[in-house]
């Protein structure tokens, strides 16, 4: 009988102490939405005390939110939701993985609205934190097109994390993202910026040719991550942590500094004085530092300033009078070279090119590598050309020593296996332009010689590789150039009508463009195009022509 009643007063205590937790678990979290504009720390430190009561409650609290998202599809939800996934991360609570894999996966319901960018900017760290092993569920994300491409993205990035600390192999990997761009067929620019993530921060080098396909296809967003040559710098630079992230350690330091909480409103007045002030130091020394460096100041033996290794006399000695502020950013430039490894077990250049191959990328990254020149900085443009053409000039040397060893039926044959940062394409309409500028503002004899060598370059490369592509195209234009700039309109016009019966279908128009404007210019009539478009067999193009002479008749 006494056993009975003690037995009571026990369970009666446990009851109550149950109602008195439930009630704190639940007051905790009504803490989190008393002033949304106000970091609630107190209340976060009190979750964080009591962990082993509060983590059920928060779960059950997020799985009511995912069943009834529908109420918040017009407005944000509760600040509490946000609270609870920062703190079960902190917890690596795995309970919450499912939950945020049926939140994400909803198709129905604009996340970034409802829930904020506070969770989805942080949203990878929050899953590495909780990831519960399920490949599966992650993959269903990123492959799923109607979620929002940028929570995909952050389910791709994950992927940094997983083979950073060996949870998934590099073959594995490698066969994933392969799967992920054929999936996506070059339609989704986004995601493909999500995926260059993955293979410069895992150093895929076998996804290069992947990579360079994805620029072609312009599906890289180029203003994020840069070009091409940006991505060559980045995959082979074990340095930069720019996307390596961690797991959700402290939800405190990972929230209080929100600029929305009130209290940091304070960190948000900025002395606009001071900041003036420092910017006005920042050009100053800037200023300094780029200075003119007069010739005489360098002695014949220093190392040349354009940074190229050699002595001054070896080197750029006769290129200027003066040494400009262009070749202090080229040295800039030059510092995100992919520098020699010290660690055996990294890669670098010259496991993958000759050394003869690294030696013609330096000299034309120096041209072609885009220099962050202020606008600030007094520039002589012409001088500027006549130092990088005096690198072009070096480069095309060592191409023509390459081809005396090699053979290379096209420019892409050479690409593949010679170019790294920049193709021979890209090199080639440098190398012209620099010329046609430097001629426009030459004369006499100086004139011919630069006439000469843009000659001497277009011969080349129709004499060594086989053009017939559509990148011809950047020849014609080059080619029409020289007739124009020699007022050599009757060669010019035979060389377009000849090339006219000869070329593909897909630069046929070019071509056309060319001579047209040769016509107007000997002609001043439109008679002769008239003709030409009458002769012309593919309907399409003669509608397209027919426009394109009203463009004519217009200027």
């Amino acid at each position: 009988m006494i056993q009975g009643i003690k037995k009571k007063l026990y369970d009666g205590n446990i009851e109550k102490e149950s109602e008195v937790i439930d009630m704190k678990m639940k007051d905790i979290i009504k803490k989190f939405d008393e002033d949304e504009n106000k970091f609630a720390k107190e209340a976060v430190i009190e979750a964080k005390e009591n962990k082993e009561q509060i983590t059920n409650y928060l779960l059950e609290y997020l799985n009511e939110f995912t069943e009834t998202m529908e109420k918040y599809k017009d407005k944000d939800c509760p600040i509490s939701i946000i609270y609870s996934i920062y703190l079960l991360a902190e917890f690596k609570e795995k309970e919450l993985f499912p939950i945020l894999i049926k939140m994400f996966g909803n198709e129905k319901y604009n996340l970034y609205k409802i829930i904020g960018d506070c969770v989805i900017d942080r949203l990878n760290s929050i899953l590495v934190s909780v990831f519960n092993g399920d490949f599966k569920s992650i993959n269903s994300i990123i492959e799923n097109k109607k979620i929002d491409v940028y929570v995909r993205k952050q389910f791709l990035r994950c992927y940094i994390y997983f083979y950073d600390n060996d949870m998934i192999n590099q073959e594995k990997l490698e066969k994933y993202l392969s799967k992920l761009i054929k999936l996506y067929n070059y339609e989704d620019d986004s995601i493909y910026d999500g995926i260059l993530e993955v293979i410069i921060n895992a150093h895929l080098f076998n996804m290069i040719p992947d990579v360079k396909e994805m620029f072609e296809y312009d599906v890289i967003d180029t203003m994020i991550r840069g070009g091409y040559d940006s991505f060559i710098d980045y995959i082979f630079d074990y340095n930069d942590a720019y996307d390596k992230f961690s797991k959700i350690e402290d939800t405190v330091k990972e929230m209080s500094w929100w600029s929305f909480f009130h209290e940091n409103e304070d960190d948000n007045n900025i002395d606009m004085e001071k900041l003036e002030n420092a910017f006005k130091d920042l050009i100053k020394n800037d200023m300094k530092n780029m200075d003119v460096i007069s010739t005489n100041k360098i002695g014949r033996n220093d190392p040349c300033p354009c940074g190229s290794g050699k002595k001054y006399k070896k080197c750029c000695i006769e290129k200027e009078k003066k040494f400009l502020p262009y070749q202090n950013y080229i040295n800039q430039s030059l510092s995100k070279y992919p520098k020699k490894k010290e660690d055996e077990n990294k890669y670098d250049l010259y496991d993958f090119y000759k050394e003869k191959y690294i030696e013609i990328d330096k000299l034309i990254y120096k041209v072609l590598k885009r220099k962050r020149i202020p606008l600030y900085i007094n520039r002589d443009y012409d001088a500027e050309n006549r130092i990088d053409l005096e690198y072009c000039n070096e480069v095309l040397e060592k191409i023509k020593n390459i081809l005396k060893e090699e053979n290379f039926n096209t420019v892409d044959d050479y690409d593949e296996k010679v170019s790294i940062h920049y193709s021979l394409y890209e090199f080639f309409q440098r190398y012209s332009k620099i010329l046609i500028s430097l001629i426009e503002k030459s004369f006499g004899s100086t004139k011919d010689e630069y006439l000469n060598n843009l000659k001497e370059l277009i011969d080349f490369f129709y004499s060594n590789f086989d053009l017939n592509n559509d990148s011809e195209v950047i020849f014609l234009e080059t080619k029409y150039s020289l007739y124009d700039l020699e007022n050599n309109l009757d060669e010019g016009i035979k060389y377009f009508e000849d090339k006219l019966e000869k070329c593909i279908p897909s630069i046929k128009y070019d071509v056309y463009d060319h001579l047209f404007d040769l016509y107007m210019r000997k002609y001043e009539d439109i008679s002769e195009i008239e003709e030409l478009i009458e002769k012309e067999k593919d309907s399409n193009l003669q509608k397209e022509l027919e426009k394109l002479k009203l463009e004519y008749l217009d200027y």
